[in-house]
């Protein structure tokens, strides 16, 4: 038990780096910095995060873009590509290829839902 609670991230550092991967969900992802921000290395970051929320970091970051992705679909009439590039993906074949993963349904799809 004490094991796992000196794994877990403390809660100000958790809030730090969820607060920073919100604002920065356009931006690639760097675990470099989240680790930084919380003066961890990158594995022991990793590792204690991945413990404190069930998922890995990168996984965070996707399912949040993805989910910024979803709501401007639903919410604005910008197109596919517009919103692609909006939450930082370059290529918009790769962003239908990770909202498929997630939704399991196409960009498309999920507008015409």
């Amino acid at each position: 038990k004490i094991k796992l609670r000196s794994t877990l991230l403390p809660t100000w550092k958790l809030r730090r780096v969820l607060d920073h991967m919100e604002a920065h969900l356009a931006e690639p992802f760097d675990l470099d910095c989240l680790a930084a921000l919380c003066g961890m290395s990158r594995f022991h970051f990793s590792r204690s995060f991945r413990t404190t929320t069930g998922q890995p970091p990168s996984g965070w970051f996707m399912q949040h873009r993805v989910q910024k992705a979803s709501e401007m679909l639903r919410k604005t009439n910008l197109s596919i590509i517009e919103i692609a590039l909006g939450i930082g993906y370059d290529s918009p074949s790769h962003f239908a290829q990770v909202f498929r993963r997630v939704t399991g349904v196409s960009p498309r799809h999920y507008r015409k839902l």
